[in-house]
């Protein structure tokens, strides 16, 4: 079971918090967040391939490293997204 106190979840990253969840919460739980989540990523990815082509990876790479602090927030958005799935299916 995994256990949640109040004052730690005000501390911490959400890298290291999204880390701490997926390493102590319900494997099959888990498992099933990040599955759902990687199939949105990989529709994405289809999309992005559909539209751009060969040139999609290199347009991922120029945008990420030209807005990192925004990619970095997006980053976060994510950690603290996928933690809230997984501890909203744990209750």
């Amino acid at each position: 079971m995994l256990e949640i106190d109040e004052d730690d979840m005000l501390t911490g990253s959400p890298r290291s918090k999204f880390f701490d969840t997926v390493f102590n919460a319900n494997r099959n739980l888990v498992k099933d967040v990040l599955e759902q989540n990687l199939e949105r990523y990989a529709a994405i990815e289809y999309i992005l391939k559909e539209r751009f082509g060969d040139d999609a990876e290199n347009i991922i790479q120029e945008l990420s490293y030209s807005n990192q602090s925004v990619i970095e927030e997006g980053k976060n958005d994510l950690f603290i997204k996928i933690v809230g799935e997984i501890l909203s299916m744990h209750e």
